[in-house]
């Protein structure tokens, strides 16, 4: 089965937790990752990613920003931002990504943040301004926008990534041999590039290397969603 950051997330989320994925679930393959970026409308004052935290630092909360919902991995991207960066924003929950950039066209909201692709047209357009990418690294559809890290948070990193999953108990034979399948797919340049066309990048990998990031990203957003006190629509 694929699924995406989510699973590390939701177990803390939802109370009492629908499942443990460190009992739950056996991890095969990372597959790649796709960019959460902050974009602002393009005529207002938010140019930069230094401006906007300027304007927080100035005023906390009156620099606001949507999201596609609460809890949402864009939301929780930008909640690791306000503890990183020192800051404190407004949160506008929607149901759903669209809802949310249509509000900044508008003028609603000053900031949205989404996954790379939900914004490339709004960009191409001239109506949105990407501030910043906050995956570790550039998105190739937008390669002049710096990253968080690049914009002096080094280390930051938050991203939609997305894997394979089996059920729990899954022998370790069948385990390596999905994996491998996983592996020689993501070799393919057509699966590559669809994946680039998107804004992200495939990341392949071993098996540990994804039950690592399993376990440390849901450490990470347990923590988050405990002092944010982030709840469910």
């Amino acid at each position: 089965m694929l699924t995406a950051n989510a699973i590390a997330a939701n177990p803390s989320r939802y109370q009492p937790a629908p499942f443990d994925p460190a009992r739950d679930v056996t991890p095969i393959a990372q597959v790649g990752r796709v960019p959460v970026v902050l974009a602002a409308n393009a005529q207002g004052d938010l140019t930069s990613i230094a401006r906007l935290i300027s304007a927080s630092k100035a005023k906390p909360g009156v620099v606001n920003y949507g999201t596609p919902g609460n809890g949402s991995t864009p939301h929780l991207a930008i909640e690791l931002f306000e503890r990183a960066a020192g800051i404190q924003l407004t949160h506008v929950p929607y149901k759903g990504g669209a809802q949310a950039i249509n509000d900044v066209l508008a003028g609603h909201i000053q900031t949205v943040a989404v996954n790379a692709l939900e914004v490339q047209p709004h960009v191409k357009a001239g109506k949105l301004r990407v501030l910043a990418v906050l995956s570790p690294a550039r998105s190739p559809i937008f390669p002049d926008v710096p990253t968080i890290a690049e914009s002096g948070f080094a280390g930051f990193a938050a991203s939609v990534w997305y894997g394979f999953i089996g059920p729990a108990g899954l022998p370790a034979a069948i385990t390596a041999r999905l994996h491998a399948e996983v592996q020689k797919a993501l070799a393919l340049p057509e699966v590559r590039d669809r994946l680039s066309g998107a804004g992200g990048e495939v990341l392949p990998g071993s098996t540990a290397q994804f039950a690592a990031l399993l376990a440390s990203e849901r450490a990470r957003y347990e923590k988050l969603i405990r002092e944010a006190r982030i709840q469910p629509d």
